[in-house]
C-alpha cells in the first residue's frame, strides 16, 4: 500500500500512513510496515545507516499524519513539544450512536486493562471502573455530523487529544459509550462488518521555532467507496471536508468557553 508523502525537509518527514499498517517490525519478514515503504527494514533502529526516530505514533488501524525526525537533534526538539503539549493532533472518526452533546471534555485517567485476557488494553478509571497504573487523559470531542452507517446511527466527530496515552481515542470514545466504528478490539470484539477501523490523524500542527508545520490531510472516509455506499447523512453541525472548513472546525474546538454550545464533561467523579 502506497505512503502519501505530505512534507519532507533536512530535518523531518510527515506522511499519511494507511490503515492496518505497522511502524515497524523487528521480524525481517514483515513487509507491512511503514519503514518498509519509505525507507529500509531497519530504518526504525539506532544501527541503521540512516535512521529514523518516530516522535509519535499511530495505532496499527489508525491512519493519517505521522511525523518522523531524521536526525536526533530534530527528534529532541520535536519530542520536547510533545511532551510540553505545545504541538495539536487533530483526528476525524466515525463513532456508533448518535451523540447528545455538541462538545465534550472526557478526563478520565488511563492505564492497563486488569482483565487477565486483555494484557495489551487500556482502559479508563471512572466512578464506576478501574485500571492498572492510571494516568492523566484529557480528549476534547466535536461533533461534526450525525448519519447512518447502513442501517446503524454513527456520528462524525473531530477529536482532539490535549495528553497523549496508549489507545487514548479509543478507550476514551468507549468509555462514554460510543465505540469507534471498526474497532474490533475495544467492541468486545464484534464490530467486524466495517472494512477498518474509522480513526484518521487528519492535522498536526508543530511549532518547531525555525519552520512551523501545520500538516493536513484530506479526510479518506468519503473516497471510500466501501463507507459511501453505506453512508446517510442525517444532520450536518460542523462542515469540516474540505480544508478551509476543516481547519474552520479545529478553531472551534481549540476554543475554550462554550456559548450556545450544548456542552458535556466526562470526569472520574462524574457517574455516567
Amino acid at each position: 500500500m502506497a505512503v502519501e508523502k505530505l512534507y519532507e525537509s533536512d530535518d523531518f518527514l510527515i506522511v499519511n500512513k494507511p490503515y492496518d499498517m505497522y511502524i515497524n517490525s523487528d521480524d525481517e519478514n514483515e513487509k507491512n510496515t511503514l519503514v518498509c515503504q519509505i525507507a529500509s527494514h531497519d530504518s526504525h533502529l539506532s544501527t541503521s545507516s540512516n535512521p529514523l526516530h518516530f516522535v509519535q505514533r499511530l495505532d496499527y488501524a489508525t491512519s493519517g499524519v505521522i511525523c518522523i525526525a531524521k536526525t536526533k537533534t530534530a527528534a529532541a526538539q520535536a519530542g520536547k513539544l510533545f511532551e510540553k503539549r505545545l504541538t495539536k493532533k487533530y483526528y476525524v472518526a466515525v463513532v456508533r450512536k448518535h451523540l447528545k452533546f455538541e462538545l465534550a471534555d472526557i478526563k478520565y485517567p488511563i492505564g492497563v486493562d486488569l482483565s487477565p485476557e486483555n494484557s495489551h488494553k487500556m482502559a479508563t478509571q471512572t466512578a464506576d471502573t478501574t485500571c492498572g497504573s492510571p494516568r492523566e487523559a484529557l480528549t476534547r470531542v466535536l461533533l461534526l455530523e450525525t448519519g447512518f452507517y447502513g442501517s446503524d446511527p454513527v456520528s462524525v466527530v473531530l477529536l482532539k487529544p490535549i495528553t497523549g496515552r496508549r489507545h487514548q481515542l479509543r478507550v476514551h470514545c468507549l468509555s462514554i459509550g460510543h465505540t469507534l466504528l471498526g474497532d474490533y478490539t475495544y467492541s468486545a470484539p464484534v464490530d467486524t462488518v466495517p472494512h477498518r477501523m474509522f480513526l484518521h490523524a487528519t492535522r498536526l500542527v508543530l511549532p518547531l521555532q525555525k519552520q512551523p508545520l501545520d500538516v493536513q490531510t484530506l479526510i479518506p472516509f468519503f473516497s471510500d467507496p466501501q463507507f459511501t455506499s453505506k453512508w446517510k447523512t442525517c444532520k450536518v453541525y460542523y462542515k469540516y471536508r474540505t480544508r478551509e472548513d476543516f481547519t474552520a472546525a479545529c478553531d472551534v474546538i481549540d476554543r475554550s468557553y462554550t456559548v450556545g454550545i450544548k456542552y458535556d464533561e466526562y470526569s472520574a467523579n462524574k457517574k455516567l
